[in-house]
Formats: C-alpha cells, sequence, structure tokens
C-alpha cells in the first residue's frame, strides 16, 4: 500500500532520511467534465463521497432525485448498527419516524423518532458512518409538507397516526410479552 521513495545519494548526504508517499486510491481526481478550474475541497469532498458509499446508500439522500426514491421527512426508517468494530455481528436496530434530514456532503445525517415505553427517542444517524449496516425504508408518506417535523415533539400521538409504527410497536409488545 505504501510506496517508499528515496532520493539520489547526494539528496541522502544532505538529509538521510527516506520518505513514505501513500499510494493514491484514485488515478484521476474525480472533476467533472463541465468545470473548468475544479475546486479543490469539492474535488476532496467528492472522492470522499465516493470511499464512503459502499452500500449504494447515497442514492437516498440526493436532493434531486424523485421524493419516491429518496428518504424524506416523515418516512418510516429502519436503522441497523455495528456495536463495536471488532465484532461486526453484534447490531442493534432503531426504527422511527424521519423528523429531519441534513444534507452536508460526507457529514449528511439524519434524525429519527420513535416512542418506547411511553417515552419520546430521537437518535441522529451519520449516512456514511462504517458503523452503520444498512438504512431501510419502511414507508413512505405522502401527507407531510414541511422539512422538519419538529411538531412532533410537543404532539408525540401523531406520530402513530402511521401504520407501520402502528405495525412495528405491536410486534414489539408482542415479543416483549413472550420473554
Amino acid at each position: 500500500m505504501l510506496a517508499v521513495r528515496s532520493f539520489s545519494q547526494s539528496a541522502l548526504a544532505k538529509d538521510s532520511q527516506t520518505f513514505i508517499v501513500p499510494k493514491m486510491q484514485f488515478e484521476k481526481p474525480l472533476v467533472k467534465p463541465e468545470e473548468k478550474r475544479p475546486n479543490v475541497m469539492k474535488v476532496i469532498e467528492r472522492e470522499a463521497l465516493a470511499r464512503a458509499d459502499v452500500d449504494g446508500r447515497s442514492k437516498l439522500f440526493i436532493r434531486r432525485a424523485p421524493p419516491k426514491e429518496r428518504l424524506c421527512a416523515g418516512d418510516v426508517v429502519f436503522v441497523e448498527t455495528i456495536n463495536s468494530i471488532s465484532d461486526p455481528s453484534a447490531t442493534t436496530t432503531f426504527s422511527g419516524v424521519c423528523i429531519a434530514i441534513y444534507r452536508r456532503g460526507i457529514d449528511t445525517s439524519f434524525i429519527l423518532r420513535n416512542i418506547v415505553h411511553k417515552v419520546g427517542v430521537e437518535m441522529r444517524f451519520m449516512a456514511y458512518s462504517p458503523l452503520i449496516k444498512r438504512i431501510e425504508i419502511m414507508q413512505k408518506t405522502t401527507r407531510v409538507r414541511r422539512a422538519k417535523l419538529f411538531y412532533l415533539r410537543e404532539n408525540p400521538g401523531r406520530t402513530f397516526q402511521l401504520k407501520a409504527l402502528k405495525k412495528m410497536s405491536k410486534s414489539a409488545s408482542s415479543t416483549a410479552k413472550k420473554n
């Protein structure tokens, strides 16, 4: 992975160090063809997104994608996360209503809200985190007119008007009763 480059004898006589130069991950920078003078930070961000998008989850967060294909506020989402890097089989799941999405390139995140044991729980997930195993949209919504659904905090009963959350809460309570 790392290439060691040494200089001529005269350079080594002046400075007896060898330099370690990392191997390039991309042969050419990810520059769009229509850009005459590409911004270096945008190129670096595109390369970071290409590296982090291993399972195609960037399709969920593209702003210009049709609403049926992307994650929108009000959708019921299921997220499976890895608890530790050393043991990838240990996972945790969380499902809830997406109340906010922050599209910031590699720092894209979203907030899910659910009610667990009559207490409102909100979790913020970083979309390109290596600890997120999968993101799945359980139910799409069409009735939401806002980008941020923070009003669900004051009126928690409106959260459970969604059919998918009702099903999940019933299945969770039935499995809790069995145990």
